[in-house]
């Protein structure tokens, strides 16, 4: 609804403005909407506590940005600046460029980013720290390192995961959200003790698109 504005009229006693019924009915219209979007209804959602401080979730100051999953998280774009804490991963993002960038954290140390393109439906692309020109590349990921494959743009039509081998099953260990058919994010927190140290990254629906990860277990 949008805002109701009371007519005063013209001027004083004119009898131009609204009458006092409908004057107070817009008054009240324009109230029940604050109140059913900031409350219930009936009762305003209080979030100034007893001491002046802004409170959410029943807490001094607090204003909780909890996702379950990767896949929970909204738009990059959309909400470009914000930040959000992803339960299963353990961490804290924030919006930037399209894209949900993890911050650096004492458990999971440094945090890689690589942002996949496509050439057409024969091959990957990628940019980020090191990453080599043209399709399909190569990588190399280090034990205690945690890589995040940013693959949004093309989820729909071309879904990446980390395998045991070309057309082989899906690699686990260590990685969250392989695979991920909303938001195209996968993690790969590389073991201290990989149980295979060939792997490779692979779209789930054109098999030409595949390309080596070697893991190296010394840095």
């Amino acid at each position: 609804m949008a805002k109701q504005t009371v007519g005063i009229g013209s001027s004083a006693n004119d009898g131009s403005g609204d009458t006092l019924r409908a004057g107070a009915d817009k008054i009240n219209d324009n109230f029940n909407e604050v109140y059913a979007a900031l409350g219930n209804g009936t009762t305003l959602t209080d979030i100034i506590d007893s001491n002046g401080l802004f409170d959410v979730n029943s807490g001094a100051n607090k204003i909780v940005f909890y996702y379950a999953a990767l896949s929970d998280l909204p738009s990059a774009s959309t909400y470009h600046g914000a930040v959000a804490h992803v339960h299963a991963t353990g961490g804290l993002y924030f919006a930037h460029g399209g894209n949900w960038i993890r911050l650096n954290d004492e458990v999971s140390g440094p945090v890689t980013t690589y942002v996949a393109g496509t050439s057409g439906s024969s091959a990957y692309t990628f940019t980020g720290p090191g990453a080599t020109a043209g399709n399909n590349p190569n990588f190399v990921f280090y034990c205690g390192h945690t890589y995040l494959i940013d693959n949004t743009a093309n989820v729909s039509s071309h879904p990446l995961q980390i395998r045991t081998s070309n057309g082989g099953s899906a690699f686990t260990t260590g990685v969250t959200e392989n695979y991920n058919s909303t938001t195209g994010l996968t993690q790969f927190i590389v073991p201290h003790e990989p149980s295979d140290t060939s792997l490779v990254y692979q779209c789930t629906n054109h098999s030409a698109m595949v390309g080596n990860i070697t893991i190296v277990t010394t840095n």
